[in-house]
């Protein structure tokens, strides 16, 4: 055993502790008692605590935190995945004027920081009436999170062959029967890799949802752990617990389904 270990993968492990090392101590010291965190914070627990979880589920608010997070999410995974297949296929497989100029404007788009948009929106939303509001946010991140899936998406229909394509169309059907029907069965994966990874950026999303979001009943799960931090800034157990309770269900996610996360991926680079 010895005799296969590489020093190259010394950096590796280094790596891996350095990532999952905070997730370790956080979860550690979510199961302690307040009076073992002061003598042990760097330790494991002697004693298990879980009803650490439910304390800080109750006081922190989070049954309405996680609605929000989950309204939020599964109305910009609908959104984007209509929209960013619709632009995807059209600039993969119709020919027409612009449509390189389109993806420069996109790949533009994509290099801008979203910060700088944060004062002309927050002016533009108070005259619509769109501030503080899930409907606002969840306009700011489809239009934030469209153009770099409308890539993705994209990559994964240049490889779909154009002959496929146009037996479908001597067959009688229409460009939209062929995206329902052909197009999206046979990119899937892409499909899932989309959601995914619209899922995880909703959910961890705090820049725009702290701007926008204010009235505490409309905080999203990322936004309602920086307020209880400032509730219980002194009870290092239960934010914790408040935070093994904000990542945990996006890491069971990413878990079970990181194969098919990695292989959409690197499937749609590689046609691309």
């Amino acid at each position: 055993m010895l005799k296969r270990f590489d020093w190259r993968h010394i950096p590796l492990l280094l790596f891996t502790a350095f990532a999952i090392g905070p997730l370790v101590l956080i979860f550690s010291n979510s199961l302690k008692s307040k009076e073992e965190f002061g003598e042990n914070p760097l330790g494991f627990p002697k004693e298990l605590h879980f009803e650490n979880f439910a304390e800080a589920w109750v006081v922190g608010g989070y049954g309405q935190a996680f609605t929000n997070s989950l309204i939020v999410a599964v109305s910009c995974i609908v959104i984007i995945c209509i929209s960013a297949s619709l632009a995807a296929y059209a600039l993969a497989k119709v020919r027409f004027r612009f449509s390189n100029s389109i993806l420069g404007f996109l790949l533009l788009v994509m290099s801008i920081p979203m910060g700088l948009f944060l004062v002309p929106l927050f002016y533009v939303y108070q005259n619509l009436g769109l501030m503080d509001s899930l409907l606002g946010i969840i306009i700011i991140y489809s239009a934030i999170f469209l153009p770099f899936n409308i890539f993705l998406l994209r990559s994964f229909f240049v490889s779909i062959p154009d002959e496929l394509l146009d037996s479908a169309r001597v067959d009688g059907c229409n460009e939209f029967q062929i995206l329902t029907k052909v197009v999206f069965p046979l990119a899937l994966p892409a499909f899932l890799t989309v959601m995914l990874l619209v899922g995880l950026w909703t959910w961890n999303e705090f820049f725009f949802a702290n701007a926008f979001l204010q009235t505490e009943e409309l905080k999203t799960v990322a936004t309602k752990y920086l307020a209880f931090t400032g509730r219980f800034g002194n009870d290092w157990r239960l934010i914790s617990a408040a935070g093994v309770i904000t990542v945990m269900p996006i890491l069971l996610l990413f878990v079970f389904l990181q194969r098919k996360f990695i292989e959409g991926l690197t499937e749609g680079s590689v046609k691309g």
